[in-house]
């Protein structure tokens, strides 16, 4: 399986017209692009990748993140951060190989309006939020913030961030998770303190997301070692 990125011609060119075309992005197959550039807007990566789908059998798309960040991050793990930056490449998976895939996650066929389409099949936001809402950078980069080799279950962290979707928002869409070391440790403290009995659920994990940006106003986080972050959250979860 190739990756193909979408031309960047191409990419401003559909953006662009999204209120004109939007209608488009409903229908059952992606054959209309190609028609409405008259050739093939996608160009060869040069990245060749074992063949495989993403899990599109729950009537509740979001039950398949975790499983479909594993799919992703496998196979895409080579990846520099820099290049699993770039728009031209996962507009390039959402609108080929992923297109229904994205229609089905983010219910694009009943919500088939501008903004819905440009945060899913494109970046509709700043740089660092984009990551998080495209339907595939989403999923690579909930895998490289959260994936954990030093454990018997790599993937342990991940699972956590995917129990609920406001996990993602207040961990992940947050200055403080540029750094996987500084998420990692903050995952870590949060499942270490839920399985000391304590009540772990969206508020908790929002307050404390706001405690460790109130760090990050004290500390330069980066050049913290992991257990001092770690220690730091694990105490204030506790309080």
């Amino acid at each position: 399986m190739k990756l193909y990125l979408l031309e960047n011609d191409s990419l401003l060119a559909l953006k662009s017209n999204l209120p004109q075309i939007a209608h488009n992005f409903a229908l059952p197959d992606n054959a209309w692009i190609e028609e409405y550039f008259e050739a093939s807007p996608f160009i060869d990566s040069k990245f060749t990748v074992e063949d495989f789908s993403l899990d599109m059998s729950q009537d509740k798309p979001f039950l398949t993140e975790f499983e479909n960040v594993k799919r992703v991050y496998t196979r895409l793990n080579f990846l520099s951060d820099s290049q699993a930056s770039d728009e031209r490449l996962w507009a390039g998976l959402c609108l080929s190989s992923f297109y229904r895939y994205t229609q089905y996650r983010w219910n694009i066929i009943n919500k088939c309006n501008t903004s819905n389409i440009e945060q899913h099949f494109f970046f509709g936001f700043g740089a660092r939020r984009s990551l998080t809402r495209n339907a595939l950078s989403r999923l690579w980069w909930i895998g490289r913030l959260t994936y954990d080799e030093t454990r018997s279950d790599q993937y342990e962290l991940t699972r956590f961030v995917c129990e609920n979707a406001d996990y993602i928002m207040h961990i992940l869409e947050r200055n403080t998770s540029n750094n996987p070391m500084i998420t990692k440790a903050f995952l870590s403290a949060i499942l270490a303190a839920r399985d000391q009995g304590l009540s772990i659920n969206t508020d908790t994990v929002g307050d404390l997301s706001k405690y460790l940006n109130l760090l990050g106003g004290t500390y330069i986080l980066d050049c913290l070692p992991h257990e001092t972050i770690y220690n730091k959250i694990f105490n204030k979860a506790k309080k």
